[in-house]
């Protein structure tokens, strides 16, 4: 009988260790499935804040670029002459 025993205990055994195989196999298939799903959560949480931060920038770029216009209009000899000294500065030390 104790032989009996020893082969039907490893019997029990056996299909212990498939059953756990099998537990490992879903756990590891679940994790893949979550793995996969944050990282997509990810990209679109990185997608819409790169669209936001892309529409603050083009809104502070047109404010910037109409305040420029606009003093500009109001002040052509100071731009003038504020653009032709920051040319001949940079003139002046890329010869160096």
């Amino acid at each position: 009988m104790n032989e009996t025993g020893k082969l039907h205990g490893s019997g029990d055994m056996a299909a212990d260790i498939e059953k756990i195989r099998g537990d490992i196999a879903s756990l590891k298939d679940d994790l893949a499935r979550l793995v996969k799903g944050l990282a997509s959560n990810a990209k679109g949480e990185i997608s819409e804040e790169s669209r936001r931060l892309y529409a603050k920038l083009s809104e502070q770029s047109e404010r910037s670029a109409k305040l420029l216009a606009r003093e500009v209009e109001e002040r052509p000899l100071a731009t003038l002459l504020l653009a032709f000294g920051i040319g001949f500065i940079g003139g002046s030390l890329m010869r160096r």
